[in-house]
């Protein structure tokens, strides 16, 4: 298949930046900034991997592409038929991709039935102290190499200044580098990302079917009945602000660092509150709805707003 033909999205997690055809999304996420594993699917099949971890001692490149790709070796024996492995390509042409890094390109197919096949690269990184290896996959008989190459053009793997950017199913924003998630919810129809930040949290939201998640409501109604806390302040969310007009509230809500259900009833362990400031609007464009959370000690309104100018609308 042709995937160059086709529209591109962003894929942004743990500092680990791609871009790869719209068709492909995220099929699994697991560990955390300094070892952790993300896969892209289509229908068909996995089309992305991409495995981090830290730097280890003096252990050469070569000794690390050695240890992935005997994984495969290893598996092959097991599920024939085996794996044939070309070493030392070159598959990167940025100058820029190859400051303060040590690459080794290579390529991989099995043969037979079901046959597959992939170019990645191994890279470890001076700078964020992190080795990188990242494959993309196809049937044996596709195309793989010109898309594969335009994948690993666009690899970072981390920020550049002070912003990360996060992406997933199309959902794009940035965040303070210093930023870490705390978790995530990847629904049908609903998407919602935590993070932690210098002495407060900020939630990402967003829901598909706009027309249905409404109801024949208005967008004001359902971004009341969403609403958890106790709203002081009310003010609408000007559309030259954050894409489109909305609505932008502030008050308390219940600290969920002292939230205890069971032990609620006691005087002592009845939870705090801590100050929050929320947004949301309405994408008519997209035909979804957003919403951007901030709890905190202190109000920072400043800092929800910047986050909500950052989200990829539509």
């Amino acid at each position: 298949m042709n995937w160059a033909r086709g529209a591109w999205t962003a894929v942004g997690w743990q500092h680990i930046y791609i871009e790869v055809p719209e068709e492909w999304s995220i099929g699994a996420v697991s560990g955390n900034h300094t070892t952790g594993y993300l896969r892209l699917d289509d229908a068909e099949m996995p089309r992305v991997e991409v495995r981090w971890e830290p730097v280890k001692g003096n252990e050469s490149v070569d000794k690390v592409v050695d240890r992935y790709l005997n994984t495969l070796v290893k598996k092959s024996r097991k599920k024939a038929p085996p794996v044939k492995i070309r070493r030392n390509l070159t598959l990167l042409r940025d100058d820029k991709q190859l400051e303060d890094r040590t690459v080794q390109g290579f390529h991989w197919k099995t043969e037979g039935d079901d046959a597959v096949q992939a170019y990645g690269i191994l890279w470890r990184c001076e700078v964020c102290g992190r080795t990188v290896f990242i494959q993309i996959l196809g049937r044996l008989g596709e195309t793989v190499q010109p898309t594969a190459t335009r994948v690993l053009g666009t690899l970072k793997d981390h920020p550049d200044g002070d912003t990360a950017t996060w992406a997933a199913y199309g959902m794009r924003f940035d965040l303070p580098a210093g930023d870490v998630v705390k978790d995530h919810k990847f629904l049908t129809g609903h998407l919602s990302m935590r993070f932690t930040g210098d002495g407060d949290e900020i939630e990402v939201e967003r829901y598909s079917l706009a027309k249905m998640q409404l109801d024949g409501e208005t967008f004001e109604s359902w971004y009341d009945e969403k609403e958890d806390g106790e709203v002081e302040e009310r003010n609408v969310l000007p559309e030259g602000l954050c894409h489109h007009s909305g609505a932008v509230t502030s008050g308390t809500t219940v600290d969920p660092a002292t939230a205890n259900q069971r032990l609620g009833w006691l005087p002592w362990r009845r939870p705090k509150r801590i100050r929050f400031e929320r947004c949301g609007w309405h994408c008519p464009d997209g035909n979804k709805l957003y919403l951007v959370r901030r709890i905190g000690k202190e109000p920072d309104r400043d800092r929800l707003i910047q986050v909500a100018q950052t989200l990829k609308c539509h």
